[in-house]
């Protein structure tokens, strides 16, 4: 695919007219309406759709939510350029063109990387040296809006970039018995803020986990949940099979069935 082209050019002057006649007087009132908040949660929502698409579906698919994304990307640029002229389609691509080059010291300097774990220590060392620079601390930039388990890694990871980490994943393995311990103790304490506390130190110990282990936590705890849709509804297919309902039954015949369902 070339990098640039009269074709590339044009189609995306053609969204741009688009989106400047629906913004327009005599436009669409929804479109007239968007803010940038409303349209980056739309692109948000949209850049969910376009991993699944890629995950799940086919190419017709992934296509169509490719285009969705670029819209709606080019759609919050629009409305930002109304109040910030600077905003431009060009100045972003030369902003963002630099600043990649910058982090790729080993194709562009004289850094040298053999593998993708090396390529990753001079990136993380070039975003460093940027953070400094900004007077920022070693935490300082990450999303907080990130999903949770995803803002958790995140922090771990440059926590772990400045040599705060364990040594192997056993220690996390222990860390996350201990913090199931504890929530165990605060269980037993009845005191909803310390159970609720506690809890959340379960799901940061276990995130540290996958870290270790190399695993995308949103995707294991997605995997994790699939399989236990699949399982109940499974399950539920065998007991409406039997001419049962849930309603009727206790928690001991519902794990009778559950088990069934495992074993299938």
């Amino acid at each position: 695919m070339p990098a640039h082209g009269p074709d590339d050019a044009r189609a995306l002057a053609r969204l741009f007219d688009l989106i400047a006649r629906l913004r327009g007087p005599d436009g669409c009132p929804w479109d007239q309406k968007q803010t940038l908040p409303d349209v980056l949660s739309d692109l948000i929502e949209e850049t969910y759709e376009l991993e699944w698409a890629a995950n799940e579906k086919g190419e017709h698919e992934l296509f169509d939510e490719f285009g969705d994304v670029l819209f709606v990307l080019c759609f919050a640029l629009f409305i930002k350029h109304e109040t910030a002229a600077n905003f431009t389609l060009a100045a972003l691509a030369d902003h963002a063109h630099d600043k990649i080059k910058s982090r790729h010291p080993h194709v562009f300097g004289d850094a040298r990387a053999e593998t993708p774990d090396e390529s990753l220590v001079h990136w993380e060392r070039m975003k460093s040296e940027e953070r400094q620079k900004k007077g920022e601390g070693v935490l300082d930039g990450v999303a907080g809006n990130l999903p949770p388990l995803r803002h958790a890694v995140k922090i771990q990871e440059r926590a772990g970039a400045v040599g705060f980490d364990w040594d192997d994943v056993a220690g996390t393995v222990d860390k996350l018995r201990e913090e199931v311990d504890e929530l165990e103790h605060a269980l037993e304490s009845g005191d909803p803020a310390k159970v609720e506390d506690e809890m959340g130190d379960v799901l940061f110990a276990a995130a540290n986990v996958g870290r270790f282990l190399k695993l995308d936590t949103d995707d294991v705890l997605r995997q994790s949940t699939q399989k236990f849709i699949g399982r109940f509804n499974l399950m539920e297919a065998m007991i409406k099979r039997d001419g049962r309902r849930f309603e009727e039954m206790t928690l001991s015949e519902m794990n009778a069935y559950w088990e069934r369902a495992k074993a299938s």
